[in-house]
């Protein structure tokens, strides 16, 4: 079934975005593999944080989707090999650590991306099912994959480079829904810059939105 293309929600609104801030931030662990799994819980948290805030739930079979990591039976096999790898890599980085601020800067800016998106999938009704739900994520992910430079960026590394003692904030934030944490330095910094990114943000919707009604087009072909 396809949707009206929604209208964009470019305010900033911290209960959107927190733990995609968190997400990214989990970069910065200095602790190999616990920086992983920090990430992937803050990730894992972003749907059901940002139903919350639009006070519109989400399906949990959608939920599982939006969650995935995509792996195939195959990378399932090599798994363990992939783990001692980034085991290597994030102890490299961790080494040569302003490697490790470039990850966080990416990976921030990235999480705001698909913070965003989820946000507009939920308000425009392409999670309401597994079916409509399982388009939208494909063109989650063409959406996500064709941003090479955003002017985001420039907002994660201001972001990152006032982040200190980051384990212990991002245990804090573990403990505590984004609404009932205390005032989080990061919080000030987007809101008081976020209002710039209103064009982009709107130009990112609207490559979403055009991949999500390509995919409707070849199922009314079939």
């Amino acid at each position: 079934m396809s949707h009206p293309a929604a209208r964009p929600e470019t305010a900033f609104n911290w209960a959107i975005y927190a733990d995609a801030t968190f997400a990214g931030l989990s970069v910065l662990i200095p602790i190999p593999l616990v920086d992983v799994a920090f990430e992937q819980l803050f990730r894992r948290r972003m749907p059901g944080a940002i139903a919350r805030a639009r006070r519109r739930p989400i399906p949990r079979d959608v939920v599982r989707l939006l969650n995935r990591l995509g792996c195939s039976p195959a990378a399932l096999l090599l798994f363990p090999l992939w783990l001692a790898f980034l085991l290597l890599k994030r102890l490299s980085k961790k080494i040569l650590y302003f490697l490790t601020v470039k990850d966080a800067v990416d990976s921030l800016s990235a999480y705001w991306h698909r913070a965003f998106l989820i946000d507009y999938m939920l308000r425009a009704g392409h999670l309401d099912s597994l079916a409509q739900a399982q388009h939208a994520e494909q063109a989650l992910a063409q959406t996500l994959a064709g941003v090479r430079e955003s002017p985001l960026t420039t907002l994660a590394r201001q972001v990152v480079r006032q982040t200190s003692r980051v384990l212990r904030r991002l245990w804090s934030a573990v403990r505590r829904r984004p609404e009932n944490a205390a005032p989080a330095p990061e919080k000030e910094t987007m809101a008081a810059t976020w209002s710039r990114f209103q064009s982009y943000l709107e130009e990112v919707a609207a490559r979403y939105q055009a991949h999500y009604d390509a995919s409707q087009v070849v199922v009314m072909s079939e």
